[in-house]
């Protein structure tokens, strides 16, 4: 706090410096003539990373300290050009010049106060997956001890069917999510209740869970309801019991983004474009929080397909997932695992049952040999069926393989194996020509099976089926760049079963490029399949997607499987603020179908999401057979952090309640505003409290907010919030404080009357000890200004060769700027 204020203290002494009669070069950054030495925020692209003390010479050139910079950069930086930038610089501080023969840029922000480092693509370190303990580049704000909430979804469906009778049904379907957080600990419920016309109500726990992570480790371990993805052959499993996990998707105790792994993180509330073969297809919301591809509803077994993200603020970014491989190197000495031990858990009819009679045993370990090479173990058993294998990952200057091999036995089916081979290959950015290149393997013997096979016997007399239908399954994919505009892809696949009619091949070439010189794309495709027992399929499909602004997308699409025709319109404006809008329309036809009409809408409040959607479906429309199905939902919750309390939207992984000084109750305050100041992320008015609750867990984020007419002189403090937010855990964050009067003055020696010019000083507040003091100097006229002053006593020390002080009293925060006028020093 105190070094912050010192930056604000360098801004108030330059405007005083261009009040005073001394004129002064205006595009100067340092006026002063002479080298000032302070502290500053050091940001790197659009992410502030801590703070630095930054020198700018008489001359305007910038200094940032050696071996301090480096350090911060050696996890952002190419290793080859932080060496040569450190022996570029002889002595202890590194230049603009060292950065600029480097290929880097600094440069110093006078707007914001804040030192920026520029880093091109091709000079970013290559991250790796690594567990270890965040660096911490800035001090966070420590969460409340203890913290909760609860959302709270209510919906209401009727559902019509129309036809010669007409049918109606009501369902009132409600969800409840709630959670109590002791510092690592917390402790989760899940609940739904239904009302359905003629069935009654009911209400159904879904879950409860007790979490403890352990950051530090990367690691969380888990009482109660949870669920287990298991890995590539494992059989998924939903337990009651206990659970350890290292995962990244957990908890990324390194803030970074897995590059073939099919997951990513979001740190804010963000638009979602899913792009196939080269055209974006589909529009949807995704809350902060970490996915994987799995958790995206859109079609599987298409190979090219891309996201692009948007956030509120406008940016975006671009995720490749036309990969083989699923899985991420490991740093070495790192590894991940997950265990889990209890009963397996089955929702029976309208509640959940636990078969204790059962144990599940299932887990799995990965671990980094090497920085090319990751080996892994895994696992599972219930009864009498087991399943263990392992995998391998290695990367070579052609690639990354995967290998995986598991068996299994059965008391049954008796014993089975299954293998996975995967390639992704490494192509340069200099090839003109070929993108990527995948190429897919699968080998599953009749017999090989899960846990969820326990209850599947086979009677040796009788020809049953096989547990899997498919022994051999090959599948390539290959993207091209035909032209500095189009792009094609091909994927083919080659699948053998354990009979001959389930034997097939198949092969989709396509092409993609935009539509004339406009932001729209088109996108063709053709699918072709050939069965053993002499049927082929040959379908097409075109795509053609519109934008009208950047708000607005018109997608058509054409099959000529099933006579497929469909027109759809999204809109999405501000998403994640306050205010913000997703809608949604289609139309469709097709063979079995004469149209499904689709509509929706979804606002963000305040304090609520809500949302409306509605489908018809014309079966016959010559007969007017037909079926609506509406829907209308609104979703809120309740949260608490200390002593503060909240209402605000349904909270995600973590939360914070913001509330603002009584010295603003009358000003309005946007908590991390639009560049536009349109709309915010939430908006504070009154004295009420309001939600961030959409805050993504163990990453580096700073709220940031906007006071609606400041009254003059009144310091804000550090202007945001760092912080870093463990799982579930809340915040209580206040916005201004009585700290908030500035004053100025000018300072006179009492013997000689003259002004005391140039001189450091330090404010020390008298009536508390605990306050920490603050820093101020004088200009060539001996004028001072002291920002962050509460009312009270004060003793101004000089730093001058004999020490000289001064007291002085601020008597109330009515008015936040004093003028002291002439103060004389003994």
């Amino acid at each position: 706090m105190r070094k912050t204020r010192f930056i604000a203290l360098y801004a108030l002494f330059l405007l005083l410096l261009a009040q005073s009669s001394v004129a002064f070069a205006e595009q100067k950054i340092n006026p002063t003539g002479r080298d000032i030495t302070l502290t500053s925020l050091l940001r790197i692209s659009d992410s502030v990373i801590g703070e630095t003390d930054i020198t700018i010479t008489a001359k305007d050139d910038i200094l940032l300290p050696k071996l301090a910079t480096l350090d911060v950069l050696k996890t952002l930086v190419d290793e080859d050009v932080l060496d040569a930038l450190s022996a570029d610089a002889e002595g202890e501080y590194l230049s603009q010049l060292n950065f600029e023969r480097m290929g880097l840029g600094l440069t110093f922000e006078f707007s914001t106060l804040e030192c920026v480092i520029s880093i091109p693509n091709d000079k970013m370190l290559t991250q790796q997956l690594s567990m270890g303990r965040v660096s911490a580049y800035t001090d966070y704000i420590s969460p409340s001890l203890f913290s909760g909430f609860l959302n709270v979804t209510l919906s209401n469906s009727l559902n019509q069917s129309v036809d010669d009778d007409t049918d109606r049904q009501h369902n009132q379907n409600h969800r409840f999510e709630s959670a109590l957080n002791y510092r690592r600990l917390s402790l989760e419920y899940e609940s739904t209740y239904d009302d359905i016309d003629g069935l009654g109500t009911h209400y159904l726990r879904e879950g409860t869970r007790l979490n403890l992570d352990f950051p530090d480790a990367g690691s969380r371990l888990v009482l109660g309801d949870m669920f287990n993805n298991g890995t590539l052959f494992q059989s998924s499993a939903d337990i009651a019991g206990i659970g350890l996990t290292r995962d990244f998707s957990l908890i990324s105790t390194k803030n970074v983004r897995p590059t073939a792994a099919q997951s990513f993180t979001l740190t804010r509330t963000s638009s979602v474009d899913v792009v196939i073969d080269g055209a974006i297809v589909q529009r949807f919301t995704l809350n902060a929080g970490t996915y994987n591809l799995n958790d995206i509803p859109i079609a599987q077994g298409l190979n090219n397909i891309s996201l692009i993200i948007t956030d509120a603020s406008g940016q975006k970014e671009e995720i490749d997932f036309s990969v083989a491989t699923g899985s991420e190197l490991l740093n070495t000495g790192e590894f991940e695992y997950s265990l889990m031990l209890g009963a397996p858990r089955v929702f029976d009819s309208d509640r959940l049952r636990y078969d204790t009679d059962k144990r599940l045993i299932m887990g799995n370990v990965e671990f980094g040999a090497a920085p090319w090479l990751t080996v892994g173990v895994n696992g599972q058993q219930l009864d009498d069926v087991y399943q263990y294998g392992g995998n391998v990952l290695f990367a070579t200057s052609l690639g990354v393989t995967e290998l995986h091999a598991s068996q299994s036995e059965h008391p049954s089916f008796g014993s089975g194996n299954a293998f996975r081979f995967a390639f992704d290959a490494d192509i340069p950015e200099s090839h003109t020509w070929l993108n990527q290149f995948s190429i897919l393997y699968d080998q599953l013997s009749p017999n090989f099976a899960g846990t969820d096979d326990v209850d599947t016997v086979r009677d040796a007399s009788t020809n049953q089926e096989p547990l899997n239908s498919v022994q051999h399954f090959w599948s390539v994919f290959a993207a091209f760049q035909l032209s500095s505009v189009y792009r094609g892809s091909f994927s083919a696949n080659f699948s053998k079963g354990h009979r001959d009619n389930d034997n097939y091949w198949s092969a989709s070439p396509s092409v993609s490029g935009p539509i004339f010189d406009t932001d729209a794309t088109w996108s063709t495709r053709v699918d072709y399949q050939r069965f053993d027992n002499g049927d082929d399929e040959l379908s097409g499909t075109l795509t053609l997607s519109w934008p009208l602004g950047r708000k607005t997308r018109v997608v058509n699409r054409l099959q000529s499987e099933n006579r497929y025709a469909g027109l759809d319109v999204s809109y999405q404006d501000a998403v994640g603020n306050t205010g913000g809008i997703s809608a949604f329309a289609s139309v469709e036809t097709q063979e079995s179908t004469d149209a499904n009409l689709n509509a929706s809408i979804d606002y963000t409040g305040n304090r609520y999401q809500a949302s409306i959607d509605h489908a018809t479906r014309y079966s016959d429309i010559n007969q007017d057979v037909r079926t609506h199905n509406t829907r209308v939902e609104i979703s809120s919750a309740i949260a608490f952090s200390g002593t503060t309390f909240a209402i605000g939207r349904e909270i995600g992984e973590a939360f914070a309640v913001v509330s603002k000084h009584s010295t603003l109750s009358e000003n309005r305050v946007a908590v991390d505003p639009a560049e536009d100041e349109k709309f915010a992320r939430v908006f504070l008015e009154g004295s009420s409290h309001v939600l961030v609750s959409d805050l993504a867990t163990y990453s580096d984020q700073i709220i940031s907010y906007h006071v609606d007419n400041l009254p003059p002189g009144y310091d804000l403090g550090e202007g945001g919030f760092a912080l870093y937010p463990g799982y579930r855990q809340g915040y209580a964050l206040n916005i201004g404080s009585d700290a908030v009067i500035t004053a100025m003055g000018t300072l006179i020696n009492r013997r000689t009357a003259s002004p005391i010019a140039l001189v450091a000083g330090i404010a020390y507040y008298l009536d508390d000890e605990n306050i920490a003091p603050l820093d101020f100097f004088t200009n060539r006229q001996g004028r001072f200004a002291i920002s962050g002053l509460r009312p009270g006593n004060y003793k101004l020390v000089l730093k001058t060769n004999a020490e000289q002080t001064l007291t002085l009293s601020i008597d109330s925060v009515d008015d936040t700027f004093v003028r002291l006028g002439e103060l004389y020093v003994d």
